[in-house]
């Protein structure tokens, strides 16, 4: 999940983690996509315990091979008090955890134990995106209203030089990247707290 003010749009995914033994690797289905702008942040809140509560009842068999779902959100900004006020509503309980994630520069990743937020860099979470799809280890359901949305993201995202001579990666000017980072959130956490662990549904 990609938190945003008020004027700027707050996007959704709903990323399916699973082991295809085919492949001998798990592999990432994205299976809800959404984005919403103009929404107070009580709401934003009561719309991810609902999402939670919603995609828990359809966990109806869970096993040693299955947990969550998890809650994997922007915690920068706006969504460090968003992650208080998801504890406080008690939203994570039993198996299902949160991973806020705090965007860093450069092109490392790391668990900070004081804030309990992952602190990654934007560009690290786009090489293992693109990383993902050449591999064939991420897809799409076809019929998913946003998908057009996502397409033209891509298509403007840009990589260019920082003034201290680093490569990072941004929506082209006038443009959005708010679905992407939505996906690529969840999809760093599947790969670094999950790969070789339980098959895990990971908002």
């Amino acid at each position: 999940m990609d938190l945003a003010k008020a004027l700027d749009f707050t996007s959704f995914a709903v990323i399916e983690m699973v082991y295809d033994g085919i492949k001998g690797d798990f592999m990432y289905h994205l299976r809800g996509l959404d984005r919403i702008r103009g929404v107070d942040y009580p709401t934003i809140v009561k719309l991810i315990v609902d999402a939670i509560k919603n995609l828990d009842s359809l966990n109806k068999w869970p096993n040693e091979f299955s947990d969550g779902p998890h809650l994997c959100m922007d915690a920068s900004g706006l969504g460090a008090p968003i992650k208080d006020y998801l504890k406080q509503a008690h939203a994570l309980t039993g198996p299902k955890k949160l991973y806020p994630v705090v965007f860093t520069g450069g092109e490392r990743a790391r668990f900070d134990p004081d804030t309990k937020n992952y602190n990654i860099s934007k560009m690290l979470m786009i090489s293992n995106f693109l990383s993902l799809m050449q591999h064939k280890r991420f897809d799409y359901a076809p019929d998913l209203q946003a998908l057009p949305l996502l397409e033209q993201e891509i298509a403007s995202f840009k990589y260019h030089l920082t003034p201290g001579g680093r490569t990072t990666a941004d929506a082209a000017t006038g443009q959005h990247d708010d679905l992407i980072s939505a996906i690529c959130i969840p999809l760093m956490i599947g790969e670094w707290k999950f790969r070789r662990g339980k098959v895990v549904p990971i908002i």
